[in-house]
């Protein structure tokens, strides 16, 4: 649903019925859009090796470049597999197997709903297909599914989180934001989220998160990227101890993963 249409509804629901908004918020918000792949992205995935990850009943499409330890690449909310495809082939140029995949209700998923909890679980799931993992890198809302996934014993040597959100709250704040949800549509939202996440939303923050990752983390922000505030970048290293943040300019939350410096 076009951003514009979806405001307008949730205003309009939110005036009448704030539950039926709230609920309505949830739907739009566990439906991620997809938009067709850029060039460069077809590019990278047809220098790749097809493949899939099995993931309860469904088959998702992945790629596989290059030999050597195997680093799993994670994209983010209304992402794709091919936004990596230029770190995927200097990694694999540097002597790694890299892995991506479309998560759940991504790219060429056939589904089109999805949750947190669920991506972690399609992130487990690879790394027992396709590891052990060297390193996994994960951007956005799929740094944030790594984090989930390493917390609940998902072995992997060190971690790249690029534009990684603090907390779900936060990220749902956002979203309902910037939709126009009401506020009192808004408190009626989150408990709607806990329930749909089956786990309360305090265990999907990294107040929770941050203290259990004990690999070797490497935080790569941008200072301009209000989908993800710098902020949040700042955060997520504190909690995590010993992790390393790497600043960027001008990049946003999508071109720093194409950018030769990250």
């Amino acid at each position: 649903m076009k951003p514009g249409l979806l405001r307008f509804i949730l205003s309009l629901l939110g005036a009448i019925a704030p539950g039926l908004a709230a609920r309505a918020a949830v739907t739009a918000f566990c439906t991620p859009r997809k938009s067709p792949a850029a060039k460069w992205e077809r590019i990278g995935i047809v220098l790749g090796k097809a493949s899939q990850l099995r993931l309860d009943g469904e088959s998702l499409d992945a790629t596989v470049w290059g030999y050597g330890p195997t680093v799993l690449l994670v994209h983010g909310w209304e992402g794709r597999r091919g936004q990596f495809a230029r770190i995927a082939l200097a990694l694999a140029e540097a002597g790694f197997r890299v892995v991506a995949f479309d998560g759940p209700a991504h790219g060429a998923s056939a589904r089109t709903r999805t949750t947190l909890p669920e991506f972690s679980r399609a992130v487990e799931r690879a790394a027992a297909q396709f590891g052990p993992l060297h390193a996994i890198v994960g951007h956005s809302y799929g740094a944030a599914a790594a984090a989930v996934a390493m917390r609940r014993g998902m072995r992997v040597e060190r971690a790249v989180l690029i534009a990684c959100p603090f907390s779900l709250r936060h990220v749902v704040r956002r979203y309902a934001t910037r939709v126009g949800l009401s506020a009192r549509s808004r408190k009626k939202m989150y408990p709607l989220m806990e329930r749909l996440h089956r786990c309360p939303a305090e265990q999907l923050s990294f107040e929770a998160i941050g203290p259990d990752l004990a690999a070797p983390c490497l935080l790569i922000h941008d200072e301009a990227a209000p989908a993800v505030p710098f902020a949040d970048g700042e955060r997520v290293a504190r909690a995590i101890d010993g992790a390393e943040l790497m600043r960027t300019q001008g990049l946003g939350h999508v071109r720093i993963l194409r950018d030769e410096d990250v």
